[in-house]
Order: C-alpha cells, then structure tokens, then sequence
C-alpha cells in the first residue's frame, strides 16, 4: 500500500520537474529574444541620440527669432517714413 503512495508521489514529482524545466527553457527563450531586440536597437538608438544632441539649442530659437521681428519691425516703420 505504501509502496503505490510512493511511486505516485514520485511520479507526480517527476510530471512537476518536467513542467518547471518545460517553463524555465520557455522563459529562457522568451528572455533571449527580449535581449536580442534590444540589441538590435542600440545602433540606431544612437543615430537618434546624434539627431537630437542639439534640441536644447532650439529653445533659444523663438526669443532670437522675436529679437529679429521686433528688429525688422523697427527697419520697416523707419523706411516706411522715407
């Protein structure tokens, strides 16, 4: 009686190290594709990074450009009266 007990706990035991190798190995592809990807955007990760280096620069644009206007503005009334 006890013997049958056994075997069926082993069996069962046996069934669970097989599931857990079976999601271990499926977990372990899955993370490698993940890496993979990942890789595979380093490269143009760093074009982007190459484009965008200068958009601070962009931000002094808008009070030049008013500078400018205000400026031209300026020219323009004064030819304008001549």
């Amino acid at each position: 009686m006890y013997t049958g007990i056994w075997v069926a706990t082993l069996v069962g035991g046996a069934v669970v190290l097989v599931a857990v190798i079976g999601l271990l190995t499926a977990l372990y592809i899955f993370v490698r594709g993940i890496d993979e990807s990942v890789a595979s955007l380093v490269e143009p990760g760093g074009a982007v990074k190459a484009n965008t280096a200068k958009i601070n620069d962009l931000l002094t644009t808008a009070g030049v450009l008013n500078a400018i206007k205000e400026e031209a503005l300026i020219h323009d009334e004064f030819l304008a009266t001549r």
